[in-house]
Protein backbone atom coordinates (compact mmCIF):
# COMPACT_ATOMS: atom_id res chain seq x y z
CA UNK A 1 0.00 0.00 0.00
CA UNK A 2 1.32 3.63 -0.96
CA UNK A 3 0.49 6.76 0.40
CA UNK A 4 -2.01 7.71 -2.08
CA UNK A 5 -4.09 5.08 -1.42
CA UNK A 6 -4.68 5.37 2.12
CA UNK A 7 -4.49 9.02 2.34
CA UNK A 8 -6.36 10.12 -0.73
CA UNK A 9 -3.81 12.67 -2.34
CA UNK A 10 -1.40 11.84 -4.82
CA UNK A 11 2.23 12.91 -4.12
CA UNK A 12 4.80 12.72 -6.40
CA UNK A 13 7.46 10.17 -5.38
CA UNK A 14 10.54 13.26 -6.06
CA UNK A 15 8.13 14.98 -2.94
CA UNK A 16 7.83 11.94 -1.07
CA UNK A 17 11.94 11.48 -1.45
CA UNK A 18 12.40 15.40 -0.32
CA UNK A 19 10.01 14.72 2.99
CA UNK A 20 11.80 11.49 3.57
CA UNK A 21 15.63 13.29 3.41
CA UNK A 22 14.22 16.05 5.14
CA UNK A 23 13.11 13.83 7.82
CA UNK A 24 16.05 11.62 8.31
CA UNK A 25 17.80 14.97 8.84
CA UNK A 26 15.62 16.33 11.45
CA UNK A 27 15.77 13.15 13.15
CA UNK A 28 19.60 12.66 13.27
CA UNK A 29 19.54 16.67 14.73
CA UNK A 30 22.26 17.63 12.42
CA UNK A 31 20.22 20.76 11.15
CA UNK A 32 21.92 24.29 11.95
CA UNK A 33 19.82 27.53 11.51
CA UNK A 34 20.34 27.81 7.82
CA UNK A 35 18.85 23.90 7.41
CA UNK A 36 16.25 24.81 9.62
CA UNK A 37 15.11 27.80 7.43
CA UNK A 38 15.84 25.49 4.18
CA UNK A 39 13.71 22.88 5.92
CA UNK A 40 11.12 25.43 6.43
CA UNK A 41 10.68 27.41 2.74
CA UNK A 42 10.97 24.07 1.32
CA UNK A 43 7.58 23.24 3.77
CA UNK A 44 5.70 26.23 2.65
CA UNK A 45 6.70 26.34 -1.21
CA UNK A 46 3.86 23.61 -1.74
CA UNK A 47 1.01 22.11 -0.31
CA UNK A 48 2.19 18.77 -1.14
CA UNK A 49 5.52 19.34 0.62
CA UNK A 50 3.51 19.54 3.91
CA UNK A 51 0.88 16.52 3.28
CA UNK A 52 4.26 14.46 2.45
CA UNK A 53 6.11 15.79 5.39
CA UNK A 54 2.60 14.97 7.65
CA UNK A 55 1.86 11.94 6.35
CA UNK A 56 5.85 10.20 6.34
CA UNK A 57 6.80 12.05 9.78
CA UNK A 58 4.00 9.86 11.31
CA UNK A 59 4.66 6.67 9.81
CA UNK A 60 8.31 7.42 11.05
CA UNK A 61 6.99 8.32 14.75
CA UNK A 62 5.06 5.09 14.58
CA UNK A 63 7.69 2.90 13.58
CA UNK A 64 10.20 4.62 16.13
CA UNK A 65 7.76 4.08 18.87
CA UNK A 66 7.24 0.30 17.87
CA UNK A 67 11.20 -0.25 17.71
CA UNK A 68 11.47 1.48 21.38
CA UNK A 69 8.72 -1.01 22.62
CA UNK A 70 9.96 -4.40 20.91
CA UNK A 71 11.31 -5.53 24.62
CA UNK A 72 7.94 -4.86 26.41
CA UNK A 73 6.18 -6.76 24.27
CA UNK A 74 5.50 -10.30 25.40
CA UNK A 75 7.07 -12.80 22.93
CA UNK A 76 4.42 -15.75 21.51
CA UNK A 77 4.50 -19.41 23.23
CA UNK A 78 3.01 -22.38 21.07
CA UNK A 79 0.80 -24.49 23.37
CA UNK A 80 0.74 -28.32 22.35
CA UNK A 81 -2.61 -29.46 21.75
CA UNK A 82 -3.20 -32.42 24.02
CA UNK A 83 -3.21 -36.09 21.85
CA UNK A 84 -6.43 -36.68 20.57
CA UNK A 85 -7.78 -39.19 22.13
CA UNK A 86 -7.82 -43.03 19.66
CA UNK A 87 -10.88 -43.93 18.00
CA UNK A 88 -12.56 -47.50 19.45
CA UNK A 89 -12.85 -49.74 16.83
CA UNK A 90 -14.86 -51.80 18.40
CA UNK A 91 -18.88 -51.23 18.50
CA UNK A 92 -20.95 -50.12 21.69
CA UNK A 93 -22.74 -52.82 23.73
CA UNK A 94 -26.11 -50.78 23.78
CA UNK A 95 -26.41 -48.30 20.97
CA UNK A 96 -28.26 -44.82 21.30
CA UNK A 97 -31.25 -44.15 19.55
CA UNK A 98 -30.35 -41.62 16.79
CA UNK A 99 -34.12 -40.06 17.08
CA UNK A 100 -36.60 -39.25 19.40
CA UNK A 101 -39.85 -41.50 19.17
CA UNK A 102 -42.48 -40.03 16.72
CA UNK A 103 -44.88 -39.52 20.48
CA UNK A 104 -42.68 -37.13 22.07
CA UNK A 105 -43.42 -34.16 19.47
CA UNK A 106 -47.30 -34.87 19.85
CA UNK A 107 -46.59 -34.68 23.42
CA UNK A 108 -44.40 -31.13 23.36
CA UNK A 109 -47.02 -29.20 21.24
CA UNK A 110 -49.93 -30.95 22.94
CA UNK A 111 -47.99 -29.08 26.12
CA UNK A 112 -47.39 -25.84 24.08
CA UNK A 113 -51.12 -25.94 23.27
CA UNK A 114 -52.48 -26.35 26.42
CA UNK A 115 -49.47 -23.64 27.78
CA UNK A 116 -50.74 -21.14 25.41
CA UNK A 117 -54.54 -21.52 26.08
CA UNK A 118 -54.31 -21.42 30.05
CA UNK A 119 -54.79 -17.55 30.45
CA UNK A 120 -57.95 -17.98 27.95
CA UNK A 121 -59.44 -20.96 30.16
CA UNK A 122 -58.60 -19.16 33.31
CA UNK A 123 -60.64 -16.39 32.63
CA UNK A 124 -64.23 -18.38 32.40
CA UNK A 125 -63.39 -19.80 35.51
Amino acid sequence: MNIEEWSGYEVSESVLAEAANWIAMLDSDTLDEKGQIAFYDWLQAQPAHQHAYIELSEMWAKSSCIKSMEQLVEKSKVLPFPNPIPKQDTQPDNPQPTSSPAWLYSLAIGLIFVGLSMPIIQQFV
